[in-house]
């Protein structure tokens, strides 16, 4: 399923906590793992740019060779490339010159800023990407902490191995795209051994109105819904993953993405997947946007699958 995991960095103890993650896949579909260290100077007056370029190309060089030596302690066979240029543009350029078929990043790193926000490398790296893109968020790191997980400023070999991924959580609204995202958590859920929960979300007609006063018509047509949507899921995921008998199903009604993100939170889900344009038929994945949200809120790392063009 993978044979190259495109992994960019910044340097920063954030980005790299990606890399249990990708150890994790990398170990269990013997895919070889691609370090990017994108370098971009903008030298002060006085300065010489040149210079500046060469030693941040070096010192570039000299990141990802440790990085390397610790990943290929794992057994793992490892790349690492250093490009200068606009992180964007040079993390999709790699990615489509590599043949990457996953990239696998963390949502902000030496920039500082505080949330997944339009205009942010991980976002635009997400709208543009020509293949699944993993994200873990800054605020997972915290939720993990909290529970206990010890979080080291340097991955050291030893601690470069991931927990195993259990439980995936699959939101789907019916549409073409989350019809992929499914079949591609299919497959994950079959190489890990891990338990699938195909995820719906109704909207509430009771939140639609902002009335918490007891309406039975209203009442009665979100079970209708509910009924409804249970229907078409069962249909569809006995259709797409018949080869995974194990998968389940379930339907609730409310919001999306707080739907989507408490079930993953209730349910101790270990990765999201799922698609970033749905039946609204977005050009592009937008701040406010479901797959967005969830991305900036998930207790989890999301894949992101983008819409085919």
């Amino acid at each position: 399923m993978f044979a190259r995991i495109l992994v960019p960095l910044d340097g920063s103890p954030l980005a790299e906590a990606i890399l249990p993650e990708v150890v994790d896949l990398a170990t269990l579909h013997g895919a070889e793992v691609l370090l990017l260290r994108v370098a971009l100077v903008h030298a002060l007056p006085g300065v010489d740019q040149i210079e500046a370029q060469v030693r941040a190309v070096e010192e570039a060089e000299a990141y990802l060779a440790g990085l390397e030596g610790q990943l290929a302690a794992q057994g793992l066979p490892v790349r690492g490339a250093v490009r200068y240029g606009h992180a964007v543009e040079e993390i999709l350029d790699h990615a489509e010159s590599q043949r990457a078929d996953l990239i696998a990043m963390s949502t902000h790193g030496r920039s500082g800023i505080r949330r997944f926000m339009l205009g942010s490398v991980a976002e635009a790296v997400v709208r543009a990407a020509p293949v699944p893109v993993l994200l873990l968020r800054g605020r997972t790191l915290a939720i993990r902490q909290e529970a206990g997980v010890p979080a080291a400023p340097r991955p050291r070999p030893a601690e470069l191995a991931a927990p195993s991924i259990h439980h995936i959580l699959c939101p789907v609204d019916f549409s073409e795209t989350s019809e992929r995202a499914m079949e591609y958590a299919g497959d994950l859920a079959q190489r890990f051994g891990a338990d699938l929960t195909v995820l719906h979300v109704v909207y509430d007609p009771l939140d639609i109105t902002g009335s918490h006063i007891p309406h039975p018509p209203l009442e009665q047509l979100r079970e209708e819904m509910v009924r409804e949507a249970e229907h078409t899921l069962h249909g569809q995921v006995h259709r797409a993953l018949r080869f995974l008998p194990r998968a389940k199903t379930a339907v609730v009604a409310g919001p999306p993405f707080r739907q989507i993100v408490r079930y993953a939170r209730e349910h101790h889900v270990d990765l999201i997947v799922m698609g970033t344009q749905g039946l609204r038929g977005l050009d592009r994945l937008i701040m406010g946007s479901t797959a967005e949200r969830v991305v900036r809120t998930a207790p989890c790392p999301v894949v992101s699958i983008r819409a085919a063009a």
